[in-house]
């Protein structure tokens, strides 16, 4: 029984996650809302290109699945794949500090 409860929360989808927002602390939120802004500018950059997923795949040392995962949602994706597609597409990933941070942890 604790086998399938662990192997229900490892599968568990980028969707699903987004669907559980309600019971998510507010940094949990912020982690998420960020992850799904970065996503969603990579996917447009490659629409903006005109590339296939099949081709931004092999740009980036990956798969055509791989690239649709991310895309659409299936998984979280890890640092590694998200700075891989964003190098293929010619995209810097930066830190950008908020109101907040500019007056503590970061400072």
């Amino acid at each position: 029984m604790d086998r399938e409860k662990n192997d229900s929360v490892c599968s568990k989808t980028w969707k699903d996650l987004k669907s559980e927002l309600t019971y998510r602390s507010k940094d949990e939120l912020e982690v998420i809302s960020q992850m799904a802004i970065i996503v969603n500018g990579l996917t447009n950059k490659r629409i903006e290109l005109n590339l296939t997923q099949r081709e931004l795949a092999k740009m980036a040392g990956m798969t055509q699945a791989q690239i649709a995962r991310l895309e659409n949602s299936y998984s979280v994706p890890s640092l590694e794949t998200i700075m891989k597609v964003a190098v293929a597409l010619g995209i810097k990933i930066g830190i950008v500090e908020s109101i907040n941070e500019q007056s503590g942890a970061l400072a």
